[in-house]
């Protein structure tokens, strides 16, 4: 049986496909405009971004596999975004307890962070997720 085409997809699929192809870009200019001076971390960041990209397209070309690849994908950016989440609370707690009132503003800062990264990287995938779990892929009439 034949993949159905892109126009033959429910609207949400084509709408999280989009979603995911601009939170590949949103993720993927991180490095580029504010790049850590870690290789590593600007390496995870493009990888996060390739992830997202790849769950997109995966859901308008893959059909039912796409679905199982993109809610993979979404998981593992999910995950990427906890242990980053988790670095910045630790580095924003050492600075905190240590550096006094310069200290606090930066922890503080930190801390707003660590939200920010919680919205970006599980927002979207969350809700993609939940999405792809709870309905099945209408059938074109």
């Amino acid at each position: 049986m034949a993949t159905p085409g892109i126009l033959t997809r429910s609207r949400a699929l084509r709408v999280f496909a989009v979603l995911n192809l601009c939170q590949a870009a949103l993720i993927g200019s991180l490095p580029l405009v504010a790049s850590s001076r870690e290789p590593l971390v600007n390496g995870v960041l493009f990888f996060a971004a390739a992830l997202m990209a790849l769950a997109g397209l995966a859901l308008l070309f893959a059909g039912t596999t796409g679905r199982r690849i993109a809610i993979v994908f979404c998981a593992i950016h999910g995950f990427v975004g906890t242990v980053f989440s988790m670095l910045i609370m630790g580095s924003a707690s050492y600075l905190y307890g240590i550096y006094g009132r310069h200290g606090h503003a930066v922890g503080t800062i930190a801390f707003v962070l660590v939200v920010v990264v919680f919205i970006v990287f599980w927002l979207l995938p969350a809700h993609e997720i939940w999405f792809l779990r709870q309905r099945r892929e209408e059938k074109p009439s």
